[in-house]
């Protein structure tokens, strides 16, 4: 299970610009993976406004903000449609990464969604460190977009 400080494995994935490369990204700058349960959810579609609200946030923060889950390429291109999306969306078809990340719904209000990916976050830098994580006890459960930046900064600012 990865924790603050450990390092992950390099991944490829499919993604709605193309093929997401994990250390290409970081390359260019921190990279926070975001896995999330559905599309069309009520509560994924709020914090996408969330998110998009605060796109200029990350991007001055050098963040890659990538929205992973199961969905296929051709449904997230219509979830970014539907939302009017601002990130890049990874297929995670057979939920191998979000394994790895240990983030499936192993308990919730509504038993449909176990088994499903969990919401979470993790930052990863230049070296594949996660530098931060927020996972959700609940899959409802969100963190709030400027504390997950203040957090965030925090983080980046220890080292410099």
């Amino acid at each position: 299970m990865y924790q603050v400080g450990s390092t992950v494995r390099d991944f490829t994935l499919d993604s709605t610009e193309g093929k997401f490369v994990l250390s290409e990204r970081v390359k260019k700058g921190p990279v926070l993976l975001y896995f999330y349960v559905v599309n069309y959810g009520q509560t994924c579609t709020n914090y996408m406004e969330d998110m998009n609200e605060r796109f200029d946030d990350f991007t001055k923060r050098n963040i890659s903000l990538i929205h992973v889950n199961p969905s296929s390429v051709e449904e997230h291109r219509g979830w970014i449609k539907h939302t009017d999306s601002l990130y890049e969306h990874v297929c995670d078809e057979n939920q191998i990464i979000s394994k790895e990340f240990d983030c499936i719904v192993t308990k919730a209000k509504n038993e449909k969604i176990i088994g499903k990916t969990n919401r979470a976050f993790f930052l990863i830098d230049e070296n594949m460190k996660i530098r931060y994580l927020w996972k959700a006890d609940l899959p409802t459960d969100t963190v709030l977009i400027s504390q997950l930046l203040a957090e965030i900064d925090s983080v980046l600012n220890q080292n410099n």
